[in-house]
Order: structure tokens, then sequence, then C-alpha cells
């Protein structure tokens, strides 16, 4: 995977499966951030969780959302705000994967001193969780995957959004 550093919603993003396509991926990552990354694909099911500081000071961790791609596919920019996006919510876990799951996204949370709300992006594959990336300023339309995330549990977008500024202003 070749992507742009800073660019967000994949854009830059690229899959290379031939050693021919390289340099295209990276003047394509290049046109956005002079800082590249080349990582190894992982194969797994994208599993996002969110984590939403209250005013309180308490957490609530949203449900799993797992990212539904075709094999051989991305979660690329056309497919994010083309209309194709699938997603399970909530995403089909064990017990077992929820609680690491649930786990490792309040612990990255706190430790990198997150507030308001953050997406904690994860590859369940057979050997374990890799965190994929922390998104400290997601989408926050009604259509993006946190307000969804919250939404399944009973949280309005505006009652969400309501949370976020309470929470800001009790900082």
């Amino acid at each position: 995977m070749v992507k742009p550093v800073a660019a967000g919603s994949s854009y830059g993003v690229t899959r290379v499966d031939h050693e021919a396509d390289l340099d295209a991926a990276l003047a394509a990552a290049l046109a956005l951030d002079d800082r590249v990354l080349v990582e190894e694909v992982v194969h797994g099911r994208e599993i996002d969780i969110a984590v939403l500081g209250r005013p309180d000071g308490s957490h609530l961790i949203g449900p799993p959302l797992e990212i539904v791609v075709p094999d051989g596919g991305i979660f690329d920019t056309d497919r994010k705000y083309g209309g194709t996006a699938q997603f399970r919510l909530p995403a089909v876990l064990d017990a077992d994967e929820l609680t690491r799951l649930e786990t490792a996204a309040l612990t990255m949370f706190e430790a990198l001193g997150c507030a308001g709300v953050a997406r904690l992006d994860f590859f369940l594959t057979h050997t374990g969780l890799v965190l994929n990336e922390v998104n400290t300023t997601p989408g926050m339309t009604e259509q993006s995957q946190v307000p969804k995330m919250f939404a399944a549990v009973g949280i309005s977008y505006t009652a969400l959004l309501t949370e976020l500024v309470q929470a800001a202003l009790a900082r």
C-alpha cells in the first residue's frame, strides 16, 4: 500500500500488486504530500471503533463497524464518497474479539490524549489485531461512519454534536 502521510480520506492511496506499478503509485501520493508511507498489505477484516469522550470525563465506545470490500479491493476515496460503501453495523464479532477491539481502542484513545471523538481503525487478522490508523478528526456528516455508529446505539446526530460541544466546553 502506498499512501501520502497526511492527505486523509484515502486520497492518493494505491494498492500496488506489481512492481511495475510502484512508480505511478508513488507519484500519486507525492502529488498530495512530500512524505509517503509504503506498507505491507494487511489481510483481514477492517473493523472501526469510535470512542467518545463525554463531558463528565467518561468514555462511550460505539459499536464496531466493519467495512466490507470485495477481495483484493481497498476502501478508497471513490468507494467512500461514490455511494458504494458497504458497512456491517454492528460488525459480527465473538465476545473475545469485541473485548479486544474495545480495550485496544480505549487504550489508544487514552494513551494518545485524545478528546472529543476519535475513530480507531483496525484489521482483524487470523493472528490478531493490527492498528491501521487513529483518526482524531473523523468525518462528521450524518452519513459518516462515526455518526452512524452512535446512531446505532440511539444517539442522534444532534445529540452527538451536542455531546462534543459540551465535552469541549468542559475541558
